[in-house]
């Protein structure tokens, strides 16, 4: 402790001088920056200001030779200007373009060459084809123009259209320049990047190609910016000299210009690590008595640590350590006593998950499909255990609904449920023997719940479907009146809901002499029936709830479909409304539809070959058994997401003379799709597959079983692209007219996974004995690759699984997977099959 103690003064004292230096030392190095910065390019703007104005003063002469009246007037101002200016060396001027004249200043070149020998300054050896090229009105600089003339720069500029000429002025013009005391290095280049001209005696970089082309520089008249010298940190201010191509830069080495700053932050360093120590050494020296009883205390958690309670530490002094102590003693207790307690909340809790179980044994597993009619349910429980409650039992054609809610919610509500369960369990077993009509229902379970004697009320309604005479009977115990919604002119609107009102009694477990009345009514095809409880339209989500009025209208939107399409749509809309807030009371709902006569196969040794369609509650390899014996070529999965809409598919489908995928994937479908010719391309198609998709796949649709069925049916279409299977592991390569299209879709609803290959199969029979086989020996065929296995595997994983045989030369496998909203609903599937023998549109 204490030399935590010591540690943690030391870090905030090293914290608050690190601050303060560091505060410092920026505000130094800000406030040096800014000198720096500001120096360089003062000099520089200076330097390109002078260089300037020294120019200008010879650019002027040249100009003097604009009012020339002719060639000899032109040579003898030429030859004024070149022996009355020290700094000029000479001159030339070309005419017209062709006549070319030139003066010199012999006085000048013998002095600054040290001999008498006579500078040559003819075309050859002058500026001559530079004044030829340049445009009227320019003006430009050049070094060394003349050749074997001493250091100058020339001023070339085309002062009219039919006069240029040309200025050979000695370096010493620039001399002023040098009148510079500043500890910078400054040098003016040309636009190309040489040297025009340097102070102060400097070593220029080598690559001053890089400055002249920066693109701060190439952008800006004048600036300053930090360059890179191979390493070295180099500060270059720049100013571009106005109407010349040349540019003034003055530079010095960053760690030059910030010297000062670095030797302060070095003694700043010193000067805390002396204070640092000598504050470690006190910190050690005063800490060890302050500690004595932390260590004391340290001892004590160890030993509780270890499991060991028995432990009473004692403190000397009353100071905040002797109260920590005290403290201590009573958490101890405290933590027994929780410990207790926390065993007793395990127990319960433990209790509670198997007291779930349970109840979720109470409800049925799936969707019931009838004949002439379809139910499905769900409930949600707002705690661990649930208020409501429903369940059905069968007499013969006679189907008998019953769903309840109990006051309240949790385990006390549950319990009332159970007896609910227990005594519909009874009356199933009765109806075996006599008639259980839904006002009995009411009565035995009225009496049921009296026998309880408890506060815990309970509302109940009792729908009986008999499909032998296409009506319902019905008796209600005050819950929330069902709705029956009729389908007028093909549509369903508000005029046609009918709520099921009549002979409204008491709750059940209220007094035990209550009963109850029954209505009865004729239904009709296209009829909808939907139960609910009063979670459902009262669930509030910032204070405002659902309302009848909204569940109304989900209603009405999903009647079209039968009665798991209706429960899925009118729950998704409710979620909508829920933003996964916790549920305030326990919700049941309950969607019955009702259709047309249909075949409803139970055993798979049925028989039927004339109906365009099945409806199965068989397993999917007791329903290859069933494909196997009959000629049904769809097979429909009773617990589809929405049956309806599947029927009329097929309807749609059958009446059609070609197949062409893209007429039944919408706007509403997020899709793409490849075409291949080499089955090497596979896994780069998947991976962007996984990539662009996986953001649209819920819990219930695992990406990597999307991305196997994919594999698998891409690598089956390549391996029987010429009639016989390839070889596995080499590469298949298709001509562009028989290459594969894969095509993934995803909506709302459904996940669509489609191939269609080159090559279509020998025959309905051949494949469904072939995943048959599969299901049966989960084995290869003589020990040849796939036989069955890859579609039996997919066959399992679908949803839906469409095959279209277009002849020798075509043939897709389309995979729907149903956005269920549980992976395990999903995996309850059963897999409905569809084969037809058409053409393929491409």
């Amino acid at each position: 402790m204490k030399y935590k103690f010591v540690v943690a003064i030391s870090v905030l004292l090293l914290l608050t001088m690190g601050f303060y230096l560091s505060y410092a030392l920026n505000i130094f190095k800000e406030d040096k920056a800014a000198d720096v910065y500001s120096i360089a390019l003062t000099n520089s703007i200076s330097v390109a200001e002078r260089t300037k104005l020294l120019i200008n003063e010879d650019t002027n002469l040249l100009n003097s030779l604009k009012d020339s009246e002719s060639g000899d007037d032109i040579g003898q101002k030429m030859q004024t200007m070149a022996s009355t200016h020290d700094e000029i060396l000479g001159v030339e001027c070309l005419v017209n373009n062709e006549n070319y004249l030139s003066a010199k200043n012999n006085k000048k070149l013998a002095e600054l060459t040290g001999n008498d020998e006579e500078k040559i300054l003819d075309q050859a050896h002058g500026a001559f084809e530079w004044m030829k090229s340049i445009p009227t009105g320019a003006t430009r600089v050049e070094m060394a123009a003349v050749t074997g003339f001493p250091s100058h720069f020339t001023i070339i500029k085309a002062l009219e259209q039919n006069l240029k000429c040309a200025l050979h002025i000695s370096y010493e013009k620039l001399m002023p320049l040098m009148n510079e005391t500043l500890n910078y290095g400054t040098y003016i280049l040309t636009g190309s990047g040489k040297v025009f001209f340097k102070l102060n005696n400097i070593n220029v970089p080598k690559d001053l190609k890089k400055i002249v082309t920066d693109q701060a520089v190439v952008d800006i008249e004048q600036g300053v910016k930090k360059f890179d010298d191979n390493g070295v940190a180099v500060i270059r201010a720049f100013s571009k000299v106005p109407g010349l191509e040349l540019i003034s830069i003055t530079e010095i080495e960053e760690s030059k210009a910030f010297l000062a700053s670095s030797l302060l932050i070095q003694k700043s360093l010193f000067f805390g690590i002396l204070i640092l120590s000598v504050a470690v050494i006190v910190g050690i020296l005063f800490t060890k008595r302050m500690t004595k009883n932390v260590q004391t205390l340290f001892e004590a958690t160890t030993q509780m640590s270890q499991g060991n309670f028995d432990v009473n530490p004692s403190a000397e002094g009353n100071d905040e350590i002797g109260a920590l102590t005290d403290s201590f003693i009573d958490m101890k207790d405290k933590i027994l006593m929780f410990m207790d307690e926390m065993k007793e909340k395990a127990r319960i809790e433990s209790e509670l998950k198997v007291a779930q179980l349970v109840q979720n044994s109470f409800f049925p597993k799936h969707a019931m499909v009838k004949s002439t009619f379809s139910f499905d349910g769900r409930y949600m429980p707002a705690s661990e255990c649930s208020g409501d409650w429903w369940g059905y039992f069968e007499q013969g054609p006679i189907v008998t609904m019953i769903v309840c809610d109990a006051t309240g919610h949790g385990v006390p509500a549950a319990l009332i449920t159970a007896a609910a369960h227990s005594c519909i369990s009874t009356l199933r077993i009765d109806s075996e023997k006599t008639y259980i009509s839904p006002k009995v229902v009411l009565e035995k379970l009225n009496k049921v719940v009296c026998s309880m004697n408890s506060e815990i009320l309970m509302t109940a309604f009792v729908l009986e479907i008999n499909e032998e005479k296409g009506e319902i009977k019905y008796s209600n115990a005050s819950h929330m009146n069902p709705f029956l919604i009729h389908k007028i002119n093909d549509e369903y609107t508000k005029e046609g809901v009918d709520p099921l009102i009549g002979n409204n009694g008491a709750r059940v477990g209220e007094k035990i002499t209550s009963s109850y009345e029954e209505t009865s009514m004729p239904i009709t095809k296209g009829d909808r029936i939907v139960m609910f409880s009063d979670g459902l339209t009262e669930m509030e989500v910032e204070g405002k709830a659902w309302g009848q009025r909204n569940f109304l209208k989900s209603v009405l939107k999903g009647c079209h479909r039968e009665a798991s399409g209706l429960l899925n749509a009118i729950l998704e809309d409710f979620g909508e409304h829920r933003k996964n807030a916790p549920l305030q009371d326990d919700i049941t709902l309950i969607t019955v539809s009702f259709e047309g006569q249909r075949v409803i196969i139970e055993d798979k040794n049925a028989k039927t070959d004339d109906s365009l369609y099945v409806i199965s509650k068989l397993t999917n390899q007791e329903n290859l058994e069933f494909l196997t014996g009959n000629k049904i070529n769809h097979l429909i999965g009773h617990n589809t997401l929405d049956l309806k809409r599947e029927i009329r598919l097929v309807e749609v489908l059958e009446s059609k003379k070609e197949f062409y995928l893209p007429d039944y994937i919408d706007d509403s479908y997020k899709k793409q799709s490849w075409n291949l010719v080499s089955n090497f391309k596979i896994p780069a198609v998947l991976k962007e597959m996984g990539q662009k998709f996986n953001d649209d796949f819920t819990e219930a649709i695992k990406a990597d079983v999307l991305k196997l069925v994919a594999e698998e049916l891409l690598s089956n279409a390549f391996y029987h692209s010429n009639g016989d299977q390839a070889e596995r592991g080499k590469e298949i390569l298709l001509t562009p007219d028989r290459e594969v299209e894969f095509l993934f879709a995803v909506s709302n609803e459904n996940v669509i996974v489609s191939v269609k290959g080159p090559t279509g199969f020998s025959s309905r029979e051949k494949l469904i004995n072939s995943i048959c086989r599969a299901y049966k020996e989960k084995a290869p065929l003589d020990g040849s690759g796939g036989a069955g296995l890859g579609l039996y595997m997919v066959y399992e994983k679908s949803n839906q699984f469409w095959v279209i045989n277009g002849g020798p030369n075509a043939g897709q496998i389309i995979c729907v997977f149903e956005k269920f909203n549980r992976y395990k609903k999903a995996k309850e599937r059963v897999t409905s099959f569809h084969y037809m023998a058409k053409e393929i549109r491409s």
